[in-house]
């Protein structure tokens, strides 16, 4: 029961970081909440949360069967997410400043309309390829630790409202705190964010190559 709990725990906190580094998402909720608007930037946390919850949930029943598969099909997954992280990374570092531009680009145009922010809030996140591999990962170290959940309904259900906890309790504190502390979510900022998350991605690439040969070796055995 306490690796379940533990999961949950986890999770929520994980869906609460993952929201941490500034996009479209954060700009948005900011420009609502900047203006008062606050059901709207409610709404765009909302619609991101669940967002995150899909992603969160695809990434799940990617690497769940791997636990009671008797084939090598962890090893084939890690060399898949390792060359998927690596580029990434070094996209993220060779032009940190095209997602910056991307992103100022996706919010100009969702701005242009006033109505349906909690659709804004789940494109935004649905748009953004890094959300699968980013639970991918995070749920990938969870498993290393032996915190998992069974595949049934009622925890996998749990497990998606935690992820939408989490990313939503994050937005919240956006809203409150936006008059306080506007400098945070100054969106030149996010080239720089980018090349942190760059030599994070080439980190967890290199990781999961010895992980990937790891597994063969073992099966091999």
């Amino acid at each position: 029961m306490a690796p379940v709990i533990y999961f949950y725990l986890t999770t929520f906190i994980i869906g609460f970081l993952l929201c941490i580094p500034i996009g479209p998402v954060n700009l948005e909720v900011f420009n609502y909440a900047l203006k008062k608007l606050y059901p709207q930037a409610i709404a765009i946390a909302i619609g991101a949360g669940i967002g995150d919850a899909a992603w969160a949930l695809t990434a799940f029943f990617g690497i769940s069967p791997f636990r009671d598969s008797h084939y090598n099909l962890e090893g084939i997954f890690l060399i898949i997410t390792a060359i998927v992280t690596g580029v990434l990374g070094f996209f993220s570092l060779k032009d940190a400043r095209i997602i910056e531009r991307k992103e100022e680009q996706i919010v100009s145009r969702i701005r242009k309309r006033k109505r349906w922010a909690f659709l804004k809030g789940l494109a935004m996140v649905m748009i953004n390829p890094l959300g699968i591999i980013s639970w991918m990962i995070s749920l990938k170290f969870l498993e290393g630790f032996g915190i998992a959940i069974p595949i049934q309904f009622n925890f996998v259900a749990l497990f998606a409202l935690t992820v939408v906890l989490g990313a939503v309790c994050y937005f919240l504190m956006i809203i409150f705190i936006t008059k306080k502390m506007k400098d945070v979510f100054n969106p030149e900022r996010t080239a720089k964010i980018t090349r942190i998350l760059g030599y994070i991605l080439l980190f967890f690439s290199a990781y999961f190559i010895f992980k990937a040969v790891e597994s063969f070796a073992l099966r091999s055995i």
